[in-house]
């Protein structure tokens, strides 16, 4: 499974094209990824991002499961789509959860016990693949999803995924709390051009991205008066910021 997600692709369109089948380019769909401004300004989404691709163990406490039943995102997809939802207790969840895959993906039809995006049928590979490209958006370091030869190795590593997610929480919480907008700070300080609005409507792997280069560019100039100075090692070279 593959698609044409790049941080350059970014800057011209948040959709991207998931290609099924390496042998067959016309088994695809698209994705339509949020940016940071939906984080804040729409609920379902963040909602949505939080309890289905964060922190899915929040639903396996909710429903009341057994720690060593170990739950994935897929399943509570199915659950509430196809058995919890016509209930009036999980009512708010199944039309935040359908109307939020509608926006993620235009082309999903979902059925009674089935669920096709662009006539493809939706298994739990192509789901982790969509989660994937939501979490590398969001700017986090994540890998491509791996295929498993058994459901025991499968198991095994959602378990261990799971131990990590925990992990990951725990440190969150001891994050800056006006980190995004300390970050979107240095980068309109060094690129004037990008207002905080634009950025607002960027990926989070885009701002990343821009930081990353308003710290290069930063430590550049401050390395360019020195050897402007003549405060530099002998021999030592200039590298521009952007290689």
């Amino acid at each position: 499974m593959e698609s044409d997600f790049s941080i350059t692709k970014l800057f011209l369109t948040k959709t991207v094209t998931v290609y099924t089948d390496e042998k067959d380019t016309s088994k695809k769909f698209h994705v339509n990824l949020k940016v940071m401004k939906d984080f804040y300004e729409d609920h379902d989404w963040n909602l949505f991002y939080h309890l289905f691709i964060l922190h899915p163990d929040t639903l396996h406490k909710a429903f009341g499961f057994e720690e060593k039943e170990q739950k994935t995102s897929w399943n509570y997809v199915q659950l509430i789509l196809f058995m919890l939802g016509m209930y009036d207790k999980f009512s708010f969840l199944y039309t935040i959860l359908r109307n939020t895959l509608t926006s993620l993906m235009p082309e999903i039809e979902i059925g009674t016990q089935i669920i096709r995006v662009n006539g493809i049928t939706m298994t739990e590979e192509i789901w982790e693949y969509v989660i994937y490209l939501l979490k590398l958006s969001y700017g986090e370091k994540v890998e491509k999803p791996l295929v498993f030869s058994s459901e025991e190795a499968r198991k095994f590593f959602m378990a261990q995924q799971a131990a990590e997610a925990k992990i990951k929480k725990m440190r969150a919480k001891q994050g800056d709390a006006e980190g995004l907008i300390k970050a979107m700070l240095a980068i309109t300080y060094k690129f004037p051009s990008i207002s905080i609005d634009y950025l607002f409507n960027q990926t989070m792997a885009q701002i990343h991205w821009l930081q990353k280069l308003a710290a290069g560019a930063v430590s550049y100039e401050v390395n360019a008066q020195a050897f402007a100075a003549g405060n530099t090692k002998k021999g030592k070279k200039l590298d521009f910021f952007i290689k």
